[in-house]
């Protein structure tokens, strides 16, 4: 396990490295001794046996818990779950489509999904089980996004063999948009893979509205596709992110104060990495009072997270607007070491957290935990688009 360590630490902290002196930064960097670590990498040949703190500290580095975290998830190739229990559990709802109803249903659900979704052998061992299943597929893949995962091949394919199955045009938007996302914040996406993606997106569109009117979530989705697209792929000036596809300033002004904040915060987020801070800003010119935004997190609990997100977002539009102080107002009083963010829920919680940190390295350059907080975050999610935006 030492070796697989060993590899994954070279991959992403020592392809760059060919000096002495290199490698000694990177020891002073990690809190590391410089003869721990070169032990660690087979520059030292001796008998001594590398102590279990330093690789608990160098797994974590790498975003794991500790080595034992490392061991457990590189040995995770078989399902850890009673898939028996799951084939009586999934089964009662085979057929009956989807519903928030039932609490104590979608409670375990959100067990078992976090379960699922978290560890590779489960998720394989649960498309096979379920292929046949349409309510357990959206039940744990659209019902639970994970930005943790999104960048993940594997998770990937479960997204596109879901969509392939479903029969709701809703299910099979969210899952082509949420890939194509994922595939762009790991830098992975290829123009002719994202030209199909977003050729999928325009065909289910439509039919997702007809069926289902304006649903959200899986609008914001495809609209943050189309802001990518056009900035990637399709020659659009700077500033004109949005000139030749959806003219958000319109699209929001009719929605429900819900919808108009999930929808404007998600789309607006995207926009601020691809750098179209205008557009942006005129996407979140309306400014909900912080009462209101008190009164809706109260009223809709399972809804609370996006109003963290809309104030992260907020807050990185104004210091990309140069608006340096009002963007610290606001950021003061997102701290995620006081801040009730650790209760949100799994599939979103580290995205959350990957915003705060990325803004905190933007007005405090010089400090070293949200830098290395950051890193090992971009590491953890793979979204290393994040370090050029």
């Amino acid at each position: 396990m030492i070796d697989k360590l060993r590899q994954e630490f070279e991959k992403i902290y020592f392809s760059n490295i060919s000096t002495t002196k290199g490698l000694e930064n990177l020891a002073l960097n990690i809190g590391v001794s410089k003869n721990s670590l070169r032990r660690f990498l087979g520059k030292i040949k001796n008998d001594s046996q590398l102590r279990i703190s330093t690789l608990n500290l160098i797994s974590e580095r790498l975003g794991y818990r500790n080595f034992q975290d490392f061991c457990n998830s590189s040995e995770g190739s078989a399902p850890i779950l009673d898939f028996d229990l799951l084939d009586i559990y999934y089964g009662i709802v085979k057929g009956k489509g989807t519903t928030l109803n039932e609490t104590r249903f979608q409670n375990a659900n959100y067990y078992f999904s976090k379960k699922i979704l978290s560890h590779p052998g489960n998720l394989k061992e649960f498309l096979k089980r379920f292929a046949g299943n349409e309510e357990a597929l959206e039940y744990v893949l659209a019902w639970h996004p994970s930005y943790e995962h999104i960048a993940n091949e594997d998770y990937q394919e479960a997204l596109l063999k879901m969509a392939k199955m479903s029969s709701k045009a809703h299910i099979r938007v969210f899952a082509y948009a949420f890939v194509y996302f994922g595939k762009f914040m790991s830098q992975k996406l290829e123009m002719m893979e994202a030209d199909k993606l977003l050729q999928n997106l325009e065909k289910q569109v439509p039919k997702m509205r007809k069926e289902s009117g304006f649903m959200v979530f899986p609008e914001a989705r495809y609209t943050i596709a189309k802001c990518i697209h056009s900035a990637q792929f399709s020659g659009a000036a700077e500033n004109k992110t949005l000139q030749s596809g959806f003219q958000l300033e319109h699209a929001v002004t009719d929605l429900s104060f819900g919808d108009q904040l999930i929808y404007t915060t998600y789309v607006s987020n995207i926009l601020n990495m691809l750098k179209d801070n205008e557009n942006a800003d005129l996407l979140l010119s309306w400014i909900p009072s912080d009462k209101k935004l008190k009164l809706f997190s109260d009223e809709n609990f399972h809804l609370k997270t996006h109003v963290y997100l809309y104030r992260i977002t907020r807050a990185i539009t104004l210091f990309h607007l140069g608006r340096k102080k009002e963007c610290l107002a606001i950021f003061e009083g997102l701290s995620f070491e006081n801040n009730d963010i650790r209760t949100f829920s799994f599939d979103s919680q580290i995205y959350f957290e990957l915003q705060y940190y990325f803004l905190g390295c933007k007005l405090h350059p010089k400090r070293r935990d949200f830098k290395e907080k950051f890193e090992l975050l971009v590491q953890k999610t793979q979204f290393t688009y994040l370090r050029k935006a």
